[in-house]
């Protein structure tokens, strides 16, 4: 009988989670940890690139294309589908991002009854 998918998903393990998995899928040459959870993922000016985005606070300045990348790695890592909307609305931080993973993972988990 499997036990692990029963238990709720701790918020912090999702945020380290998706910060190796957008330094892994993306190579980027930055360490997972120094991503900060409040930073923005993406570039509202355009900005050329991760490498242009990853100075101290100033988040990592990825495009359409690396969100895409992103969502396919969300989905294969955690087995949950992310909406058009979802990416739209909530990919905006780490702590926006993992939210929505923390959301979908819990919605995805059968309710434990008691015996």
């Amino acid at each position: 009988m499997p036990v692990a998918i029963t238990q709720s998903v701790d918020i912090e393990s999702v945020k380290m989670g998706l910060k190796s998995l957008i330094v892994e899928r993306l190579k980027l040459e930055v360490e997972p940890a120094s991503i900060e959870d409040g930073a923005p993922l993406f570039s509202a000016a355009g900005e050329a690139g991760a490498e242009a985005g990853a100075e101290a606070g100033a988040g990592l300045a990825l495009d359409s294309v690396e969100a895409l990348e992103i969502v396919v790695g969300i989905e294969e890592k955690w087995g949950v589908v992310i909406e058009d909307d979802s990416v739209a609305n909530e990919f905006y931080s780490i702590d926006t991002l993992a939210g929505l993973v923390k959301r979908l993972l819990d919605a995805a988990v059968p309710e434990v009854v008691s015996a």
